[in-house]
């Protein structure tokens, strides 16, 4: 039979589709618009493909948001993780070396900060999915940070306050319109003052 499927319009199984854009795509929306607000029809068509587009390719919203949310992660959590297990001389090296990476990666991937920001206002299971998804990585660096707490190079606080010090800041990159009536300009590349400022507050 022949296909009768509409030029610009991209099957579910379609090779050529940008998986990358689809699913970055998908999480800014997320991000901006809240999960419950999200339409996969409405955001199939914001991105140019069949009305049905999304809920072929993965079935319902809620493995779309799944399915993004990884796929920032899998961007996001390489290099921290190159950070905390660095041949650096020492555990403190590595921790900062962690704290900088936290804070490009926050740069780059602004929507899954902005996402996380979001979710982490409510207990759901959303909340607890992300949580679990970054928890290996979280568990690394709370080992070296208590091991640098412990040499006296970090000042002593719980891991919660040390955590939320570290990423708090980030609200900067996810939040460019109020940082742009402060007077940030719009290709402001300032992840490396802020996690200066952060460290400098931190370090013993």
């Amino acid at each position: 039979m022949e296909d009768r499927r509409r030029p610009g319009r991209p099957a579910a199984d379609d090779e050529t589709i940008d998986a990358d854009h689809v699913l970055s795509s998908a999480l800014a929306v997320f991000a901006v618009q809240g999960y419950d607000a999200v339409s996969l029809r409405r955001l199939s068509a914001e991105l140019g493909m069949g009305h049905t587009f999304l809920s072929d390719r993965f079935g319902y919203k809620e493995k779309l948001w799944q399915a993004a949310v990884e796929h920032a992660v899998s961007k996001s959590g390489p290099p921290v993780v190159e950070a905390l297990r660095a041949d650096a001389p020492d555990d403190l090296t590595r921790l900062i070396g962690a704290v900088r990476a936290m804070h490009r990666t926050a740069f780059d991937e602004a929507g899954l900060a902005a996402l996380i920001d979001q979710e982490s206002r409510q207990d759901t299971e959303r909340l607890a999915y992300i949580y679990d998804l970054i928890r290996p990585v979280n568990d690394e660096l709370r080992a070296i940070f208590e091991r640098v707490v412990a040499t006296g190079e970090c000042r002593p606080m719980p891991w919660y306050m040390f955590y939320f010090l570290v990423t708090a800041p980030t609200s900067l990159y996810v939040q460019p319109p109020l940082a742009a009536l402060l007077g940030r300009p719009g290709d402001a590349e300032d992840h490396e003052l802020l996690s200066e400022l952060v460290l400098g507050g931190l370090l013993a």
